[in-house]
C-alpha cells in the first residue's frame, strides 16, 4: 500500500471526525478496503458499491448514530445496451471497461461492470455518471447507447450463499481444497502459480491461516469470503464457515 493512499485515507477519515460529516472514497479493491478498515476502525467506516455483494467498493467514513443522520453512496448506475440488432456481437467486461477508460476516465471513478450478451451495468462515482451517458456510442465496434438507471435487474446482481465445510484446519490450502473439490496438490498449484488472491493480493503462500472477512479468490474455480470458525466434528475437523459467490 503507498503512503499516497494511506495519507489520503487517513485524511478522509480525520476530515469526518473534525467536521461531523460523512466522507467518501473512490471505489476500493478488496485490498486497499482492508486498509481503510484498519485506518478508521470496523465501526467507523461502510462499504458499499451499488447493490450487495460488490467486490469495489466505496469506503463511506462516520458513523451514522453518532453524526445522527444518513447518506447515500455518490453512486450512479448506468446501463449500455448494444444497439446492432441482430448483426451484434457479445460484449465483454473488457470491452466495456476499455470503452469507458478510453474516454479518460480513471479505474478509481468505476466499480463493478455486470455483463449479458448485449447489455451491461456499470457503477460509477456520480460526478463522472453523465460524461459516460453523453460519450459512449459504441462498444468494441457495436453502436450502443448509455443511461442512468435507478436499479440492476435481481437476477444480474452478484449472489453469496452461506456454506459449512470441515477442513483439517483453516489454512487457506485446506479451505480451496474442501471447497472446489480438488486434491492438496492441485490446490497448492493454484497458489504457487499466482492464481489464489486473498483480499486483493496475489497470496503464494499456502499455509496462511484464514481471518474473518478475508476475500478469496482462485481464478478458474471461484471466490469466497471467510466468515470464521464453528465447532469441530468428532473426528477433530474443524467446522467454517463460508459465503460463496455463486
Amino acid at each position: 500500500m503507498t503512503d499516497g493512499f494511506e495519507n489520503r485515507i487517513t485524511e478522509l477519515y480525520e476530515r469526518s471526525l473534525n467536521r461531523r460529516i460523512f466522507t467518501f472514497t473512490d471505489f476500493l479493491n478488496p485490498s486497499k478496503q482492508a486498509e481503510a478498515e484498519r485506518i478508521a476502525g470496523r465501526n467507523n467506516v461502510k462499504f458499499f458499491g451499488g447493490c450487495e455483494n460488490c467486490e469495489r467498493v466505496m469506503a463511506r467514513f462516520g458513523n451514522e448514530e453518532e453524526l445522527g443522520y444518513d447518506e447515500e453512496f455518490p453512486i450512479k448506475i448506468i446501463k449500455i445496451t448494444v444497439t446492432a440488432g441482430k448483426f451484434a456481437t457479445e460484449i465483454t467486461h473488457r470491452d466495456v471497461l476499455g470503452a469507458v477508460l478510453n474516454l479518460g476516465i480513471d479505474r478509481s471513478k468505476t466499480g463493478d461492470i455486470v455483463v449479458e450478451k448485449n447489455e451491461a451495468y456499470i457503477f460509477v462515482a456520480d460526478t463522472i455518471a453523465e460524461f459516460i451517458v453523453n460519450e459512449v456510442k459504441s462498444i468494441s465496434r457495436n453502436p450502443a447507447k448509455a443511461e442512468i438507471v435507478d436499479e440492476m435487474p435481481e437476477n444480474m446482481q452478484p449472489k453469496t450463499e452461506e456454506r459449512e465445510i470441515s477442513v483439517a484446519s483453516n489454512r487457506a490450502d485446506a479451505v480451496v481444497s474442501r471447497l472446489y473439490g480438488m486434491s492438496r496438490e492441485e490446490s497448492l498449484t493454484k497458489f504457487k502459480s499466482g492464481f489464489v488472491a486473498i483480499n486483493g493480493k496475489t497470496c503464494e503462500k499456502n499455509e496462511k491461516t484464514l481471518s474473518e472477512g478475508d476475500v478469496v479468490t482462485v481464478r478458474g474455480n471461484g471466490k469466497f469470503v471467510f466468515i470464521g470458525e464453528g465447532g469441530t466434528s468428532k473426528k477433530g475437523k474443524l467446522y467454517v464457515k463460508l459465503n460463496v459467490y455463486i
